[in-house]
């Protein structure tokens, strides 16, 4: 029978253990529902106020260590592993801890002259059981990922058509003017291109800086805002632009499907099919839409279009301009 001496020093050790075990699998568990909740989409699930609270004390212990190499979180696009990492290193920190108390209560137990807790003895506290929690929370942090991965793959795709518009030279334009000039005539650029959006039924918008990807739900919709765009620059620039250098714009236009819903947020969909909008844009030239051929076969009108030589991530390209810009062939 363990002296009273012994069991005074065992008990405190146990309930610090205890306790410090229940941060480290809540810090766990909100890991872990983190990876989970970049895969919902339901806006009361993500404006939830324990959503919050995960979010506000979760986010720092990944945000700081993703930049010390270079990552990002939370990403722009897509979903990141980078909660599962941190959950497996806050179970290795608590593999570690509780290593620790064990060895110092087996230490404080033989200076008190009582008998050390045996490995096994107390299953929270043992090697033994930490060795085969660990390897249970591994394994169901894998099975979780399956379940993950493969409701995705399962999940509908919606055929859309995507539109990618950037300024050509933008940092240049910017160089040498004044601040007011550079504000009030790039807001004047983005409420032509909203305007233009809305006349043609934009389901879905991502901004960037200077550029923007727009998605829409049928192909002539997409074209038309990218011609109506390309076809207002002139005007634009004579009673809008404030700066020396006058707009130019690149557009690209791309179809496929993608997995998004009518809550999804443009710029959390990772995809081929917007990398290729996107690509056909960055090697357009200026003032200039560049479409896909599959994309291209979609239109009702394809008169003004010409096949161009150049190949985009392994598809042929068709070129448009505006009339009286095109070079004659």
């Amino acid at each position: 029978m363990a002296k009273p001496e012994s069991r005074f020093i065992s008990v405190p050790f146990r309930l610090a253990q205890w306790i410090v075990d229940i941060f480290f699998i809540v810090a766990i568990a909100g890991y872990v529902l983190l990876f989970a909740l970049q895969f919902v989409s339901s806006s009361p699930i993500n404006h939830a106020g324990w959503v919050r609270v995960i979010h506000e004390y979760e986010d720092p212990g990944i945000a700081i260590p993703a930049r010390w190499v270079g990552l990002r979180w939370p990403p722009r696009v897509g979903f990141s592993f980078l909660p599962l990492g941190g959950a497996l290193v806050v179970w290795l920190i608590k593999i570690a801890v509780d290593a620790l108390f064990l060895a110092s209560s087996r230490a404080m137990q033989r200076l008190a002259g009582g008998k050390p807790i045996e490995a096994g003895a107390q299953g929270w506290a043992s090697t033994g059981a930490m060795t085969a929690d660990s390897e249970k929370a591994r394994e169901e942090l894998l099975r979780r990922y399956r379940e993950i991965e493969s409701a995705l793959k399962a999940s509908p795709r919606k055929r859309c058509v995507f539109l990618a518009v950037d300024v050509v030279g933008s940092t240049r334009m910017k160089s040498g003017e004044s601040e007011a000039n550079i504000a009030a005539t790039f807001q004047a650029y983005e409420e032509l291109l909203k305007k233009v959006f809305d006349q043609f039924a934009a389901w879905k918008q991502a901004w960037t800086p200077d550029g923007v990807m727009v998605c829409f739900l049928q192909a002539d919709l997409a074209l038309g805002a990218a011609q109506r765009i390309l076809q207002s620059l002139r005007a634009f620039n004579e009673a809008d632009n404030k700066l020396r250098t006058p707009f130019q714009v690149r557009c690209g236009i791309n179809e496929g499907e993608v997995p998004i819903f009518e809550d999804s947020k443009l710029e959390k969909i990772a995809d081929q099919v917007i990398d290729v909008a996107g690509h056909l844009q960055k090697q357009a030239p200026p003032d200039t839409l560049w479409v896909s051929e599959p994309t291209y076969q979609l239109f009702t009108e394809k008169s003004a279009f010409r096949p161009i030589t150049v190949k985009v991530d392994g598809y042929n390209v068709y070129e448009w301009q505006v009339p009286s810009a095109s070079p004659q062939v």
